[in-house]
């Protein structure tokens, strides 16, 4: 199997560690500094190659004082790179996390390319798309790019299967080109539920019944998109053309929060596509995936055994099936899983 990847908007990230609370406004002592690539595209790349079975194609632009380093990380056996030079270089996105496991991000914007470093990308992409089984398509879009950019690579035709993984206004663009897999988390999700469906929906899309209803309003305006949202601690949701899952998240000491929604989805594609698993094996091998990611500092990824050590400790339960039965007291996911389940046949989400 091939696999082209897209990064629009690559980036090198910075993780510091703080040994007390943060305290804003004020000096914070760093115990430690964790650099790793900083980008969705990247991390799924090094993934997919670790895993093997498939062929990686990775597409990005390069450049500036962190170019080199930022190409290092993804320059790796079973990954061929295709790099853009742009005048505005890689950007850098710094994580803090102190003492009491608050993290806080702060993300450069990346750019601004130019139309004809942009033409030059993509115009590789579509010489290198020929014979690709699956395009995914990752990530934020820098200055100087439009927001159309995903939407129209995916009206293209430029492959058989494309996944994308983004947010914002892209994301609601490129849905109406109907992408075969996206993967919003529960902000990204309830962002586009504003865009799309404003008034329907609350803010944060906390209740179960309503994650499950913004999921089926995606199927409506792209009916052959299937959803996967992760929510964190909370575990993840998937609706498609094959059924409605909910999936639990094994519980793991907290390291490094950077890239686990990135590795699920990596880590799904592999098992779904790549080794050719039913859904519900796929969701249980990413789901731990994304848990031992975050028991790893900084972006590191984990290995196939620290997955496959996981997977036991995953809950899966269809939509309108059984919740599976452990204790006589139910654990907060199976009893999010029974309201899911009323609320799944009122929306008739379980095709």
């Amino acid at each position: 199997m091939k696999i082209a990847i897209l990064n629009l908007n690559p980036g090198v990230d910075r993780v510091i560690y703080l040994s007390a609370p943060l305290a804003p406004g004020t000096m914070n002592r760093a115990s430690r500094t964790v650099f790793s690539q900083g980008s969705k595209a990247a991390n799924q790349a090094i993934l997919l190659a670790r895993l093997g079975g498939a062929e990686i194609d990775f597409y990005t632009f390069t450049g500036g004082p962190l170019g080199e380093a930022c190409d290092a990380f993804t320059a790796l056996p079973g990954i061929t790179m295709h790099t853009v030079p742009t005048a505005a270089g890689v950007r850098v996105n710094t994580k803090v996390i102190d003492a009491a496991g608050c993290a806080t991000e702060l993300n450069e914007r990346g750019g601004p390319v130019t139309a004809d470093e942009l033409a030059l990308l993509i115009n590789a992409l579509r010489a290198g798309c020929g014979n690709v089984d699956i395009l995914s398509i990752s990530g934020s879009i820098p200055q100087g790019v439009e927001k159309t950019v995903y939407k129209s690579i995916i009206a293209s035709g430029i492959a058989r299967r494309v996944i994308l993984d983004c947010d914002g206004e892209q994301l609601r663009l490129a849905l109406e080109a109907g992408p075969a897999l996206i993967k919003p988390n529960r902000r990204e999700l309830a962002g586009l539920m504003a865009a799309i469906a404003p008034g329907e929906f609350s803010a944060d899309l906390s209740a179960p019944g309503e994650l499950i209803a913004a999921c089926g309003k995606v199927r409506e305006k792209s009916p052959k998109t299937d959803i996967i949202c992760t929510l964190d601690a909370d575990g993840s949701l998937y609706v498609g053309a094959e059924g409605s899952w909910q999936v639990s998240a094994p519980a793991v000491p907290f390291r490094g929060f950077s890239g686990a929604g990135d590795t699920y989805l990596a880590a799904f594609t592999h098992a779904r596509f790549v080794r050719g698993r039913t859904v519900p094996d796929a969701l249980r091998f990413a789901a731990a995936a994304a848990s031992a990611k975050v028991a790893l500092e900084g972006s590191m990824l984990p290995d196939r055994d620290a997955i496959e050590g996981l997977m036991k400790e995953v809950e899966l339960c269809s939509f309108g099936g059984k919740p599976p039965k452990r204790h006589p007291t139910r654990t907060l996911f199976e009893k999010r899983v029974l309201d899911s389940q009323k609320l799944s046949r009122i929306f008739h989400l379980n095709p």
